[in-house]
């Protein structure tokens, strides 16, 4: 390689020269012979216009000139080895920024789940983690605005880049001291004794399972949010029952709620996105890695 006439391998033999104090030790350090040394030397030279040695004696006197370039030459040297580090810091995800949109679901235990996987292998790189509905989280990584998008699979996903998508059954949540917690399987009989907590016509209304199941509990419908983990809310402590994403139901088992699987199946599609940015960074797929084998491990949980 060179530099205006200069070339690497004549910067690194004045280099040498200068720190072991002759052609000698310098072809031995850089494992070339004396002659190449002495040629790569008058070579910088004659393209520097510089005297770099007195040469009197056989011997190298290093010349005021030379003191001065080395001077340059070792600061050079110093910023491209300052370069091929940040290289493999880059390379190890040590630099790297991912920022994440997930919804709500995914942001109660499975992002924080995958983040610590991806945080133990990486510990320099760093993560924004926003929590936000799943048409925003489209948006903002259509834009580039977030690197990795997680969110609802029922939504469109146009100018973004679909990486994988899971399907999940919804399942029932009650609290733990509610009568069908007995039960193994929850029936539409079942439901039509209680108070029900919809997730809304625009979600359920999505199979057709989804509509039977809204038409046949209109009159139980007692409250509807579109976010499963206030759905949970409603349930607690009271004999309502609700139909929300196996991922914030089992979140909720830990804080007195219990879950039992519907005699329909009514899904909840889990989708990953990227940009066209996005989807060649390193960190953006490294954490994609972790998050899939993460839900992979999760569907196998969820089926025993």
């Amino acid at each position: 390689m060179r530099f205006s006439g200069l070339s690497i391998r004549q910067l690194e033999a004045f280099d040498m020269i200068m720190r072991t104090g002759s052609v000698s030790s310098a072809a031995i350090a850089l494992h070339i012979s004396q002659p190449s040394v002495s040629r790569l030397l008058q070579d910088l030279e004659v393209d520097c216009e510089l005297t770099l040695f007195d040469r009197t004696k056989g011997r190298l006197i290093p010349t005021p000139q030379a003191i001065m370039f080395h001077a340059e030459v070792a600061s050079s040297f110093k910023s491209a080895r300052e370069l091929m580090s940040a290289a493999r810091n880059i390379r190890d995800l040590r630099l790297s920024r991912l920022r994440i949109g997930a919804l709500a679901a995914a942001s109660l235990d499975l992002v924080p789940t995958v983040m610590r996987r991806f945080k133990n292998n990486h510990p320099g790189a760093i993560a924004n983690v926003s929590v936000r509905s799943s048409s925003n989280i489209v948006a903002e990584v259509a834009s580039q605005r977030l690197d990795v998008g997680i969110v609802d699979g029922g939504v469109s996903m146009l100018d973004t880049v679909l990486v994988n998508k899971f399907r999940f059954p919804n399942v029932c949540a009650m609290d733990a001291n509610h009568p069908l917690t007995s039960n193994e399987t929850i029936s539409m009989t079942d439901l039509q004794r209680f108070p029900f907590i919809s997730l809304g016509a625009d979600y359920m209304a999505r199979s057709m399972n989804g509509r039977t199941l809204l038409e046949r509990l209109q009159g139980n419908i007692e409250a509807e949010t579109f976010q499963s983990f206030l759905a949970c809310g409603f349930v607690a402590g009271s004999d309502a029952i609700t139909l929300v994403d196996p991922l914030t139901a089992r979140f909720y088992s830990k804080i007195g709620l219990v879950s039992r699987p519907f005699e329909m199946e009514i899904p909840f599609d889990l989708a990953i996105i990227v940009n066209q940015r996005s989807k060649s960074d390193n960190g953006a797929q490294t954490f994609i890695e972790h998050l899939c084998a993460q839900i992979g491990e999760a569907l196998t949980t969820m089926s025993d």
